[in-house]
């Protein structure tokens, strides 16, 4: 699929209106799973086609930080929905739910004519080059015909020079590569520790404070909260060489015990509370700090690709790049909340915290040792910042 065509943000999300439009009407079980198929259908779409643009727009040497300012709405979304849907259904009903829904599909469908791609404004933003007053000069028939052979001749050595490139597809040439393999398995497992509470926090929330949903959905601020700090560790990877495997190592040793010690909250009482609140952002902190990491990773291994191999790799390879990227964090959005489920189903909510220590754990250790290549090979300048000349 060419994700990398004009106009993609218009057909990139096709589903979300009838989407929304079967979840309003839907009076059964199969409808209402249709539009909710639809829905992630097209948020899929949407993110690959928006990271892709993204590093359009800023090149691999600044996603680190583009990446981190994404990462706020993305963050701060899921708490503002549940938030405005709940309080709108209390006062309004049922459909002033979706009236709002549609309401956010008009802006949206605003903002993206008001959207132009950097390389469609290109021919804007660049002068027309000045040719010189040269006086012209008429080949005769030798001169041409020498020229026309020259032209085969160069031709001919280019598209040899490029045939073992081309034998392996694209997609599987980025795929193959250890640096995707691991950016890619990093994701997974930082995903998955960042949704791990899903299934677990309102849960234990309700049987140990008896919050109901509101008080369910407010904990989840204190993770999501120092997401708003990712812009700042974005422009950190960005700067130094090594700064995506520094910062996603530390971000996971960040978690690590505030993960163990949330064993400790077993009490009904205001410093049981605190005290879940302090470890849940230290956690949260960690996931800022590692996640921009990973993804400026996998997106700066993409972008080498398509350097070193231009002609075997098109441009929708980046495209297929960051679909990689989706489809590595939906695994770890999966993985995680069933870990964490049968764990603490089979063993009980301090066991639970062990584990999600020891999986973060194992997850720096993975990152500090793998991500950007093995440690054993870097360089004695690789953590000395960048300098832009």
């Amino acid at each position: 699929m060419e994700l990398d065509s004009p106009g993609r943000l218009w057909w990139c999300d096709p589903g979300n209106i009838p989407a929304t439009a079967l979840l309003a009407v839907g009076t059964n079980v199969g409808l209402w799973v249709a539009g909710r198929l639809l829905q992630g259908v097209s948020a899929g779409m949407l993110w690959v086609v928006c990271l892709a643009l993204l590093i359009d727009t800023v090149g691999a040497a600044g996603i680190g930080q583009a990446v981190g300012v994404i990462g706020i709405p993305m963050s701060i979304g899921p708490i503002v929905g549940p938030l405005f849907g709940g309080v709108i259904y209390s006062h309004g009903g049922y459909y002033a739910v979706f009236g709002l829904m549609f309401a956010m599909l008009s802006v949206d469908a605003v903002l993206r004519l008001a959207f132009i791609e950097k390389r469609a404004a290109q021919k804007w933003l660049e002068a027309e080059p000045v040719q010189p007053d040269t006086p012209s000069v008429r080949l005769g028939p030798s001169t041409t015909a020498y020229a026309i052979n020259c032209n085969e001749t160069t031709d001919e050595a280019s598209l040899s020079s490029q045939t073992p490139h081309k034998r392996i597809p694209p997609l599987l040439k980025v795929l193959w590569s250890f640096r995707m393999l691991i950016g890619l398995t990093g994701g997974l497992l930082q995903s998955s520790l960042n949704v791990s509470f899903d299934s677990t926090l309102p849960l234990i929330v309700n049987a140990l404070f008896g919050w109901q949903q509101t008080g369910q959905g407010l904990i989840f601020i204190t993770i999501l909260l120092p997401s708003l700090l990712q812009p700042v560790f974005g422009a950190m990877t960005d700067r130094y060489q090594q700064g995506r495997r520094l910062l996603a190592a530390g971000g996971c040793y960040l978690a690590t015990p505030a993960y163990v010690l949330l064993r400790l909250v077993t009490q009904d009482t205001l410093n049981h509370k605190a005290l879940l609140c302090v470890l849940l952002l230290i956690i949260g902190l960690g996931m800022a700090i590692a996640m921009p990491a990973i993804i400026a990773e996998i997106g700066a291994t993409v972008a080498d690709a398509e350097k070193n191999y231009p002609q075997a790799i098109k441009r929708s390879v980046i495209a297929t790049g960051w679909s990689l990227v989706n489809a590595s964090y939906a695994a770890g959005c999966l993985v995680g909340p069933l870990f964490a489920g049968f764990i603490r189903d089979a063993a009980g909510w301090q066991t639970t915290t062990w584990c999600l220590g020891l999986l973060s754990a194992f997850t720096g250790a993975f990152l500090l040792l793998c991500l950007g290549g093995w440690i054993g090979r870097i360089g004695k300048g690789a953590f000395t910042p960048r300098v832009n000349i």
